[in-house]
């Protein structure tokens, strides 16, 4: 398991219920996250994973309950940043200046925006790439300046949405090492939806299960497994196979009569 900074919660949800149009799709959800911890978050198809990161992140407002996230660190950081399913680049914008788009409303200079992109970018392994456009780009490195984009903000809660879906699996197993790997360089928590068992499995410190007790009723929050094998080369440590086949029976039990999520 990753060392998780002691200090309070940079987010902290209490008792939340979510629902659109009357219709209630989470009840009952509350979490705690710790500066550097990584929570992610899993369940079946349309259960309600993104809604929940949308209502952390203050984009939805809870039918009750209430989200607290921590100020930020300082003036020229956010509470906040987020990663897409898709990168979500400007194409009229090259790379660097992509990066610099969430610094531009902060109390910086142009030089201390560009410095702070180009360090971002260094640490995507994209330092070369600053002055081309998205489109020379392959899907791995777009989602790389997304990352960087969302990192250069200093945010004290990272909320990543399913951001290596789109990619092939030999890309997807590179950016999942990678970010393994970056997660030990920044501050920031991190909440992670994904659909990928054993991408839950192999980057977080522990994993939120959402399901549904009934077919009939919102979904909530199941159990919460941590992870208690280290980070370096976990899909190889003694443990881990059986880990995965746990998630994946908490999951399979919680499948029946589950709606679709809405898209955000």
């Amino acid at each position: 398991m990753a060392t998780v900074n002691a200090t309070g919660p940079v987010l902290a949800a209490r008792h939340l219920q979510l629902g659109f149009g009357g219709e209630v799709v989470l009840d009952d959800v509350s979490l705690e996250v710790r500066p550097q911890e990584f929570v992610a978050v899993v369940g079946a198809s349309g259960v309600g994973k993104s809604t929940l990161l949308r209502a952390l992140a203050g984009l939805l407002p809870p039918l009750q309950g209430q989200v607290s996230l921590s100020p930020p660190s300082e003036p020229s950081s956010r509470s906040w940043s987020m990663v897409f399913q898709a990168p979500r680049l400007y194409p009229w914008r090259r790379v660097l200046a992509n990066v610099e788009l969430g610094l531009e409303g902060l109390p910086l200079s142009r030089p201390e925006r560009h410095q702070r992109a180009r360090e971002q970018l260094a640490l995507v392994g994209l330092e070369d790439l600053g002055g081309r456009w998205p489109r020379t780009l392959s899907g791995g490195q777009q989602q790389r300046v997304g990352i960087a984009r969302a990192l250069a903000v200093k945010p004290q809660v990272l909320f990543m949405d399913e951001p290596f879906s789109a990619l092939d699996a030999i890309t997807r197993r590179r950016l999942q090492g990678e970010l393994s790997q970056l997660r030990q360089r920044t501050e920031a928590a991190i909440i992670f939806v994904t659909h990928d068992i054993e991408e839950a499995a192999l980057l977080a410190d522990r994993v939120m299960v959402l399901g549904k007790p009934e077919t009939r009723q919102p979904a909530r929050v199941t159990t919460t497994v941590p992870i208690d094998l280290a980070l370096a080369k976990r899909q190889n440590r003694a443990g881990f196979t059986d880990l995965v086949q746990t998630l994946e029976r908490h999951i399979g039990s919680e499948t029946a009569g589950t709606q679709q999520e809405p898209q955000s």
